[in-house]
């Protein structure tokens, strides 16, 4: 009886968070406020709070931390040097007077950047400089601003300082040749649905508005081989077996080179320290709500039998069932919900890996689509979207209108991809 009811008192605290969360509320005091309230109604004694709960887990995530902030710095180095933007330019440039083929250009090599380039100040600058183009040629803002979060969301699968996140929750993971190749396959199809996207709705407004020339962009002039800096830390880590943060260095090292930012000792320095300075900033609320997701998962974990008796029967043991019900579900990983493992997802995460049914690929596989293709793509609590609305002037209930059903049907493609990858039976 005592079980029941704590069973109870933590599924409505549960719902509480889900609550919070889909209001926009603070992540960080959310997962720490509910963590708490879970030892309590749990009785965990309070040395494991002290210790397990709230010390061993941020100390667990020091490593992917690294991961984060030297993306993030890598993302700066790539807008501050004028590479993006260069890249961006001859891009426009090789698109010529077609709309629709400059768009989709534009998307793609965004999606490339992205495969590489981390961190909110990164998206956002890069949007400034690709949004104003899509609006010059005619595209409609609904159409630029889905497209362009497409975009983005579909180089998140390659990117290694994203993916590196939930390492700490799936601790058996790896960055290896078998995730390389789900990532691989879930780009190109996030690149194909985005392709599909664009051509949709290009079609749909060509009915009723005029299109224009593509405006010339303005850029540093900088040497043609500054174009391979983005894909450094992806290639040095496939191909050469290198660790993400040598990569990353080594990335940010030929990128401040090939750009001329190393002529002189001061200058280097005042570059390194801007773009790291700035990187550390973009990455800073993310790092914030990266510990309250270790602290509640570490809270969540020593309730979890509690969860579980009271769940058991209800929870499917069956992956093609759960498989089904992800794809089913999809957009509840909306508004940070239950399928938004950075959210309240991460109890559900955390209820699962204690049921021992389920392994661990699996389960990393599961947890990993939603927040790409559904938050990425469509959900308007992501910080870089919430940014592009608000510089777009468009309103969220249109933008969720408009891409849920394309990132629902990239999330259905990219779980069964995801679950034959691995191998699941």
């Amino acid at each position: 009886m005592v079980n029941l009811i704590a069973g109870v008192l933590l599924l409505i605290t549960f719902i509480g968070l889900i609550a919070y969360c889909a209001k926009g509320g603070n992540l960080l005091i959310g997962f720490i406020v509910t963590a708490l309230l879970w030892c309590i109604i749990g009785r965990v004694p309070i040395t494991t709070v002290v210790n397990d709960v709230f010390e061993k887990s941020v100390e667990s995530y020091g490593a992917t931390i690294a991961i984060i902030v030297f993306g993030a710095w890598f993302g700066r180095v790539l807008v501050d040097t004028g590479i993006a933007g260069y890249i961006i330019k001859k891009t426009v440039e090789l698109a010529g007077d077609k709309p629709l083929l400059t768009t989709l250009l534009l998307n793609f090599v965004c999606a490339l950047i992205f495969c590489s380039a981390f961190g909110v100040g990164s998206v956002m600058a890069i949007g400034m400089i690709v949004l104003p183009i899509m609006f010059s040629l005619g595209i409609d803002k609904k159409t630029a601003v889905g497209s362009y979060m497409l975009a983005v969301a579909a180089g998140m699968y390659l990117n290694i300082a994203y993916v590196s996140q939930f390492f700490a929750v799936f601790p058996d993971i790896t960055y290896d040749a078998k995730y390389r190749t789900f990532a691989i396959i879930a780009t190109v199809v996030s690149v194909l649905v985005m392709a599909v996207y664009i051509v949709f709705n290009y079609t749909r407004q060509r009915k009723n508005r005029a299109f224009a020339a593509a405006p010339k962009v303005e850029a540093k002039p900088l040497p043609w081989y500054c174009v391979i800096v983005p894909f450094v830390p992806i290639v040095m880590v496939s191909f050469f077996s290198w660790q993400p943060v040598p990569s990353f260095l080594l990335g940010i090292f030929l990128g401040l080179l090939f750009t001329r930012n190393m002529t002189s000792y001061s200058k280097a320095v005042e570059k390194v320290q801007k773009t790291l300075y700035d990187g550390v900033a973009d990455s800073g609320l993310l790092i914030g709500m990266l510990y309250g997701v270790n602290i509640f998962q570490a809270a969540a974990k020593q309730v979890a039998p509690i969860l579980q008796d009271l769940l058991g029967d209800i929870i499917p043991t069956s992956p093609v069932v759960l498989l089904i019900a992800f794809c089913v579900l999809a957009p509840l990983a909306l508004f940070r919900g239950p399928l938004m493992i950075w959210g309240s997802g991460i109890a559900l995460a955390s209820i699962l890996q204690a049921m021992g049914v389920f392994t661990e690929p699996y389960l990393f596989m599961l947890f990993l689509v939603p927040p790409v293709a559904i938050v990425a793509s469509a959900c308007p609590t992501q910080s870089w979207t919430m940014w592009a609305l608000s510089y777009a002037k468009l309103e969220p209930k249109n933008y969720i209108k408009a891409n849920l059903p394309w990132g629902w049907i990239a999330c259905i493609i990219i779980q069964i991809v995801g679950y034959l990858t691995y191998s699941i039976v």
